[in-house]
């Protein structure tokens, strides 16, 4: 039905176009769309803006023909949704459609019972076992989109997986309190959260997410997972994809997670490369490994130092990051070499022993 009407501008104001509008309506609540998806579809049958208010969470969203949102203030005139959920509007310029009063009519209607079914999902503790449905490699593809529909993401909008080991310490409820859409579910030892945005850019103070292999270039991309983790979070972000493939995200997360350490709390799986692939290898083959041996033994000193140095590439620069005098810095990596077997003075050397600190992460 839905693609039977894609504009109010093609249809006449009688009767049977009045029903056709209806029935749109209906097939969208049947759905069980969410209210983005619900603020899309008006907005490209009316050919002009919409918006809506959720009175439980205060935020304003302006939907436009082109799909672009932004959060407008609200507008004098607004239709009142009942019980208090909050209001709808549009704002067509010019001359009204004579089937304008109808559509706000049907559109106020469809997102009462969207507001409410997503409350109700928020105060029945569904999501845990939708987002588990949604982030399983085994679900179907259309029990996929209608789990997420439910949890009020739409199939085809861009998510991100986030693996976050437990305890969580308050990632999830902070993504939130952002105003980001998030649903979360605890699977295991691990704390499964799906976001419906772009995590690039919003953690300036973040530690920053390298692999620890060779220093990270200049702007080396940075997790935007909000404040920044606390304690002892140690968080995998998985790559954006479309809803669809929420799997794939929840994959790559949990594989970035495993890289994740101390120094490197926050990993994003668009940042391994290469590596991620090591994480399919046996971990009885990974511990056999010499210079892996080799590495678990030295102590937490050491360690820093051939950190330090490999971030740097340098014992002066290594010992500034470290704010220790580069002599001292230099005994604790002759001590280092010794105990590794090779030498850290060449790049070959430091990209062994990068290697091994990466390797050393996944026996954790």
């Amino acid at each position: 039905m839905q693609g039977l009407l894609l504009r109010l501008s093609t249809l006449d104001t009688d009767a049977e176009s009045a029903v056709r509008v209806i029935a749109y309506f209906d097939s969208l609540v049947r759905d069980h769309v969410s209210v983005p998806v619900l603020l899309t579809a008006t907005a490209r049958l009316t050919q002009c803006p919409v918006g809506l208010l959720d009175a439980a969470t205060g935020r304003r969203t302006r939907v436009r023909a082109d799909g672009t949102a932004d959060t407008p203030a609200l507008p004098g005139s607004v239709r009142e949704l009942s019980s208090g959920l909050g209001a709808v509007w549009m704002e067509r310029e010019g001359p009204a459609h004579g089937l304008d009063e109808i559509v706000l009519e049907r559109y106020a209607a469809a997102a009462e019972v969207t507001l409410e079914r997503a409350a109700a999902l928020v105060h029945t503790a569904r999501d845990p076992a939708l987002v588990e449905l949604a982030l399983s490699a085994e679900t179907g593809e259309a029990e996929r989109a209608r789990a997420l529909r439910l949890l009020g993401f739409d199939p085809a909008t861009p998510l991100q997986a986030l693996a976050i080991a437990l305890p969580d310490q308050g990632l999830a409820s902070g993504l939130r309190a952002m105003g980001h859409h998030v649903r979360a579910a605890t699977i295991g030892d691990t704390e499964a959260v799906l976001v419906a945005t772009t995590l690039s850019a919003e953690l300036p103070d973040a530690p920053r997410t390298g692999t620890g292999i060779g220093p990270e270039p200049p702007g080396a991309s940075r997790v935007g997972v909000g404040p920044e983790p606390p304690g002892t979070s140690r968080v995998g972000v998985g790559p954006e994809l479309p809803g669809a493939r929420a799997a794939e995200s929840w994959a790559g997360a949990r594989t970035a997670l495993r890289f994740t350490g101390p120094h490197d709390p926050v990993m994003r799986w668009s940042d391994l490369g290469a590596l991620a692939l090591f994480a399919d290898l046996p971990e009885q083959a990974i511990a056999g490994l010499p210079d892996v041996r080799a590495m678990s033994r030295l102590g937490e000193e050491s360690l820093l130092a051939v950190r330090a140095l490999c971030l740097a590439g340098s014992v002066r620069g290594a010992a500034q990051a470290v704010h220790l005098h580069h002599s001292s810095l230099a005994a604790r990596i002759s001590r280092a070499e010794s105990a590794l077997g090779f030498s850290l003075g060449d790049q070959p050397g430091r990209m062994r022993a990068h290697l091994a600190l990466v390797l050393v992460r996944l026996l954790c």
